[in-house]
């Protein structure tokens, strides 16, 4: 069992995610089944529900499908001018030259590490990163290149 985990350690971090994925997804089955019985709850009563809760559940409703369906709803477009920053000149090349960076030191570190054994996943992952480096590279020139278009 010790050379398993010693081995596999990072499975951990895909289980990790599935279950919190699993997680996510019974929390929010279980907040549209709070919003359908407080919806019973009024009209068992043969109360109206209040407009706000109605507007509140439908945009919910709406941001979920858009999210699923590729449309930006209200919400969603609020959030995205809010997050327009990210997608300027400046934070292309800011992140071309970060993952430059960490390629290159990869590379190095593929090169010069001292440790028994690590010279190829250094080097696997400097290969990934300098492929990712280069895709960052490409896009930061797209941005500059095409602002206005």
């Amino acid at each position: 069992m010790e050379d398993f985990f010693s081995s596999y350690w990072w499975l951990l971090f895909p289980l990790a995610f599935f279950v919190f994925g699993a997680w996510d997804r019974w929390l929010s089955y279980k907040r549209s089944q709070d919003r359908l019985d407080l919806l019973r709850s009024y009209t068992s009563q043969g109360k109206d529900p209040p407009p706000e809760l109605l507007r509140a559940l439908q945009d919910e409703e709406d941001d979920e499908d858009d999210v699923m369906y590729g449309r930006v709803g209200r919400r969603a477009a609020r959030r995205m001018r809010h997050r327009y920053w990210r997608y300027t000149p400046y934070w292309a090349w800011r992140t071309a030259i970060i993952t430059g960076a960490v390629a290159a030191g990869f590379w190095f570190a593929s090169e010069y590490a001292d440790i028994p054994g690590v010279d190829w996943p250094f080097r696997l992952v400097a290969i990934i990163m300098t492929c990712v480096a280069a895709g960052h590279l490409v896009a930061a020139i797209f941005t500059s290149t095409f602002r206005s278009r």
